[in-house]
Order: structure tokens, then sequence, then C-alpha cells
């Protein structure tokens, strides 16, 4: 509900006005004077002030200037007498929104708001399409080939019917911008707003700011005020990538709006409410953090409460083919390619190795391929030295039977990558298990399963 301050010397005036916008669904606050007004407005945040032109003490005009000192995009609406109107006019120039004659029109006066909501909506939209567009990238994967992953969206997909904040943990580069947007789509949410901040890439004094917001003078570089994502971008959805980089402030300050959906811009003093959702995502052990008191722990308990884990490729090989065929295709078409064939040892190359940079690298790989390709034929030479060097080729394709062929990779996959840890860890399993990042029971689980012998690798 919008927030309104009436400001008028005469309280039937205020008590009409108050009627009027009540009625319309807008939350009144009421002041009798200018200097009431500004103490109001720098308690609480309006989202638009209608006063009167003539007041003792503060004129509107007055009150017009110190308002939009702070607030530049504040509606301020000014009532004159129809004698007054030439210094209603001078106050339109100094940044007021609009004027009204006494006796107030109620359409009029109603009319005059939606366009001032309007504009600042407009505004924000342009400040928000202003920073998002060096974020632009190529559509996400919204599909995939591993059972894992589909069963991890398909959860993600109901929990996106509420409004609490969810926790996406996994390596970088498995897709987890890619799975918070697939939460946001398939959300109330999806009409409005999906921001990304990026925690890696930004310097930690900057967070605070970019998120929450700031006022004139709240530092030496603050010299202009400045708008955050929370202010921006109301009813949408805000990932914030690696939470781990706030600081104890910010997770303070975090908590504070998910408990209560309120905040505070830095240097200021005023609450304002935000509908936002977040979506958080980290590589790092929150939990453990929290053990090293590096992470607030009811705010870990806030996040956890929906949390989604984004496999690593080397979990999920089937995928490996899959985005790589996806990705050749993409950067194919953005050079007006296509490509005729993809040589066997390519495809044995890819599911050996290991990935360690996930889909990143995976397609950071392809597109080189499809960019040094003269020919539209991907071969082995095409892919960088490291990758190259995996030896460890099998033959995966002994039929046409596309299913047979998958389960083959799979399993062979599996059997060489964790007999070389298993090589590397000398036989110790829960070394092994810590190692790859993958759980003891399971590990045990899948050694069985894959008939590998972990004493073979204990070096006497």
């Amino acid at each position: 509900m919008k927030k309104i301050l009436v400001v008028d010397d005469e309280s039937t005036a205020r008590l009409l006005l108050k009627k009027i916008l009540t009625a319309a669904g807008y939350n009144v606050s009421l002041a009798s004077n200018g200097i009431e007004a500004v103490k109001k407005i720098n308690n609480s945040k309006y989202d638009a002030v209608i006063t009167d032109l003539n007041m003792p003490e503060m004129s509107g005009v007055e009150l017009t200037k110190k308002i939009l000192e702070n607030e530049p995009d504040m509606i301020v609406i000014l009532i004159t007498a129809f004698g007054s109107i030439r210094s209603a006019i001078d106050s339109i120039r100094s940044g007021a929104f609009e004027y009204l004659t006494k006796p107030v029109d109620k359409e009029e006066l109603l009319l005059t708001l939606n366009r001032g909501f309007e504009k600042v909506s407009l505004i924000k939209e342009n400040i928000l399409l202003s920073r998002e567009l060096d974020k632009i990238k190529e559509s996400p994967i919204s599909e995939t080939d591993s059972e894992k992953v589909k069963n991890i969206k398909e959860y993600a997909s109901t929990i996106a019917q509420s409004n609490n904040a969810v926790l996406i943990t996994g390596e970088a580069g498995t897709g987890k911008r890619e799975l918070a947007l697939h939460i946001h789509l398939n959300s109330p949410r999806k009409k409005y707003r999906f921001i990304t901040i990026d925690c890696t890439t930004l310097p930690e004094n900057s967070i605070e700011s970019e998120l929450f917001g700031h006022v004139k003078g709240s530092s030496k570089k603050a010299t202009t005020a400045h708008k955050g994502y929370l202010e921006i971008a109301e009813r949408g959805t805000i990932y914030i990538n690696e939470i781990s980089k706030f600081n104890n402030l910010l997770q303070l300050k975090l908590l504070r709006v998910l408990k209560e959906g309120v905040y505070t811009k830095a240097g200021d003093l005023k609450t304002q409410s935000t509908s936002a959702r977040f979506i958080i995502s980290t590589t790092i052990d929150l939990e453990q953090l929290v053990i090293e008191r590096k992470f607030n722990e009811e705010l870990y308990k806030k996040l956890k409460l929906y949390e989604l884990y984004m496999p690593a490729l080397r979990e999920r090989p089937e995928d490996i083919i899959f985005y790589f065929n996806y990705f050749l295709n993409y950067y194919a078409s953005i050079k007006n390619l296509k490509i005729k064939e993809i040589l066997p040892d390519v495809t044995r190359l890819i599911i050996n190795y290991v990935w360690p940079g996930n889909i990143t690298e995976l397609k950071n790989v392809a597109e080189r391929a499809v960019i040094l390709s003269d020919n539209s034929i991907i071969t082995k030479s095409l892919f960088p030295a490291n990758i190259q060097e995996v030896d460890q080729y099998r033959d995966l394709f002994s039929n046409n039977n596309y299913k047979v062929n998958k389960n083959k990779a799979i399993r062979d996959f599996e059997i060489s990558f964790l007999k070389k840890y298993l090589k590397l860890c000398k036989g110790n399993i829960s070394e092994t298990a810590r190692v790859i990042n993958f759980h003891q029971i399971s590990l045990r689980q899948k050694i069985a399963k894959l008939k590998i012998n972990p004493k073979e690798f204990i070096q006497k």
C-alpha cells in the first residue's frame, strides 16, 4: 500500500484529502505545517506528498525544495488557490510534479497521483535496465539430460510458489543462476524483474550501495544519492551470488529484510519496506562459516529452510555431451555455421575430462572449438592443451543404441574418475569423499556397485 503525506495548516482540508485518499486505498499520514512534514519525511518513507502552497512558517514551495534535495524522485503535488498559480508554476520548475487548484476535484487528484506513480515506475525501470544491460548473456539452459537435475528443477518449481528465500549451493559454474531464474520464471513474480548481484565481481564496500542504496553524503564517495535494487525491484526477485562475501553488517541488514520486510539505506535513518524475494547462492560451506563465527547463525537457518544443491558435472556426466552439443549449436548459429560432425575421439575426450570449471568451462571450450573450426567439423585439435592431455580414453560405442551407449559412458566415466582419486588418496575412502565433495556413505555404495576394490590403491 502506497504511503502519502498530506500537509495543510487547515484541519478541514487535511481531513477531506485523507478521506478521499483512504477510500482510494492509500495509507495516509497528516502534517499541519512544513516543519512537521520534514520531521515525518526524515523518519519514514513516503511515496508522495500533497501540500498546500500557502502555509505559515514554511510555504509549500519551500517544503517542496527541502523534500527534493533528499528525495529527487518524490512525487510532490501542490494545492493552491487560483490567485497563487504563478507561485505554483515556479515550484513546478523547481521539480514538483504537478499543482491543483482549490477546491480539489477528487478524480483529478487521483488521476494526477496515478500519473506520478507511473512516472516513478518508469524511472526505476530505466535505471534497472541500464544496470542490467552488461549482464545480458545467452539464454539460460532450461533442459537437462540428468534425472538428478530434473528432480531438482521439479522441486524448485514447487517452492517457486512461496515468497521464502531460497539458498542454492554448489561449485562455481554449475548453473546456480540458471536455477534461480527457473524459480523466478515459475513463480507469481515472473512478470516482474529478475536482478543479479554478483558479489564475486563487486568490491565489498559497493555491495551495500548496490543492494540497499545510499543517501548523499553517506561516505566521501557518495556525492549523490543512489537507489539500491531493493528500492527499484519492487515485487521482483533478487539473486545474490556468493553470499559468503557479505560482512557482518550486511548479514544483519539482510536478516532484517527477510524477517521484517524493511531496510535502511546506507547513511539513512528512516526505514523503507520491500516485497522483493531473495534467492541466494554460495560455493562456500556456510555451516562451517557459522562454526568459525564468520556467518550469522540465524541468517543461515533462515536461508537453509529452502536449500537446493546443484551437482557438479562430474556428478552428472550425461549432461557433459548434452551441454557440449547445446553450446556448439548456439555459437555455431551466431557464426552462421552448421556443425557437420563431431569426431568420436572428441566425445571420448570430453567424457574423460573432469571439468573443474563445470558448465562455464564447457561453454568456453565449445565457443573456442566453433571459433577455431574452419570446416564445421569438431576435432580434438580444437581443444586447449590441458584437455588434450587427457589420455584415459575408452571405446564407448559398441553399437548404435543411444541408451546403452549413454549408460556405458556414464559407468566408464564413474569407474575412471573414482579410481583416479582413490589412487591419489591411497585407497582412503573418507579422504576421497572429502576431496571429490561426495558423501562418504554414498561413495561406499557407489564403489560397491561399480565393483571397485579400494584396497588395490593402498600403498604398502
